[in-house]
């Protein structure tokens, strides 16, 4: 069958397909396979039902998928509440990334890692991105200190009370410390690596934050970002690396606003993308897209009447009207809400010949008016009482 691609098409393909990728980003961050796999299934079989005319099994999909959409709001108010902050920079594309910390507070950053890693003691540093954490990380005491090698190495003492979680630095301030990060689910390829890995891992794979984390095992640094994870080897240019790593994650791209948007995510746009075109060719492009018409008994309705007044002794009380347009069109068309619209001139009784136009009748912009019958109508305006 030959369809016709409109510039509507486009459109409902691109907002689709905007939402589909809000949707997978939600998933990413509720971190649940099994609800992914399950959501998924549903919307497989749901897209096999519409395309072979189910209808039973079509009315129980969008029942279920109703009492999903609420179990799914309590349930993940947290990663809802992250995933809507997350909307919020699509508006703000235009601002740099956070402020790049300045080249002091870069090298007390690498000189407390490298006495770490020599030490072989176990640290969290957290990068935070455009995005706000706030509601994926849990507990930690605020400090709002100013970044220095010797406040750091204090903070991961073995013997500080807070030595196992997170600290979160912000330009040059150390903001919080002892923060606990979510877990990375998906964590079985990355051999032995222990749990403060893991939570780096997580962080970075619910955030745009950057997570810097030293092992007490091995003594190394590694560094998470864009969910994946990348551990430094021990060489005479780990400055250099780890220099660059920082640099880059606070680079500012104030003349492309948009590259980071453009950039960031790819496989769930193209999943996304790939997803839309699918149920577009099964609940669209099956349909077919070429004109087709209906008939319709519409509703007169006066608009205008002088205070007072009734209408009556009318010749017809509907309009019999032809209506041509795709076949998608007239599926969002509620019937109920089409109307032949006559506004009354003011000041005028007694009885009248209205001569119809194409204009009067009340539709989608996306329907086009083929006939009417009849042409005229004809109407009393007496005063009531």
């Amino acid at each position: 069958m030959w369809v016709t691609f409109h510039w509507k098409d486009a459109l409902d393909i691109i907002i689709v397909a905007v939402l589909f990728y809000a949707f997978l980003l939600l998933l990413r961050r509720a971190h649940s396979r099994v609800l992914v796999n399950g959501i998924s299934m549903l919307l497989v079989l749901y897209a096999v039902a519409r395309y072979l005319n189910l209808y039973l099994a079509s009315i129980l999909f969008q029942a279920v998928f109703a009492f999903f959409a609420v179990m799914l709001a309590v349930i993940f108010q947290r990663e809802l509440r992250s995933f809507f902050e997350w909307l919020s920079i699509w508006g703000r594309l235009s601002r740099a990334r956070q402020e790049s910390p300045s080249d002091r507070v870069a090298d007390q950053i690498i000189d407390t890692l490298t006495q770490l890693a020599r030490r072989k003691i176990g640290a969290l540093i957290v990068f935070p991105g455009r995005q706000g954490i706030d509601a994926l990380v849990q507990g930690g005491v605020a400090l709002d200190g100013q970044v220095s090698t010797p406040l750091l190495l204090s903070l991961f003492d073995p013997s500080s009370p807070g030595h196992d979680g997170a600290v979160i630095v912000d330009a040059d301030r150390v903001r919080k410390f002892s923060v606990h990060l979510p877990l990375a689910e998906r964590f079985e390829h990355y051999g032995t690596l222990g749990t403060r890995h893991r939570a780096a891992l997580g962080l970075a794979e619910r955030s745009d934050a950057l997570v810097v984390a030293v092992s007490e095992e091995r003594g190394t640094i590694s560094v998470a970002s864009g969910g994946e994870l990348h551990t430094f080897a021990q060489s005479g240019g780990l400055k250099d690396d780890i220099s660059s790593v920082l640099k880059g994650h606070f680079q500012q791209h104030p003349d492309r606003p948009w590259h980071w948007f453009l950039t960031q995510n790819l496989r769930d746009k193209a999943t996304a993308a790939l997803l839309t075109l699918l149920f577009w060719a099964i609940f669209v492009g099956s349909q077919g897209s070429g004109v087709i018409t209906r008939p319709y008994e519409v509703p007169v309705e006066f608009q205008f009447l002088p205070q007072g007044y009734a209408v009556s002794e009318m010749s017809r009380e509907t309009v019999a009207v032809t209506l041509s347009g795709r076949n998608q069109d007239f599926n969002l068309l509620d019937p109920e809400a089409l109307r032949v619209v006559i506004r009354l001139p003011g000041g005028v009784g007694g009885h009248l010949r209205i001569r119809l136009e194409e204009s009067m009748i009340s539709r989608p912009a996306s329907l086009s008016v083929v006939k009417f019958t009849p042409r005229y109508l004809e109407f009393t305006i007496q005063k009531q009482g």
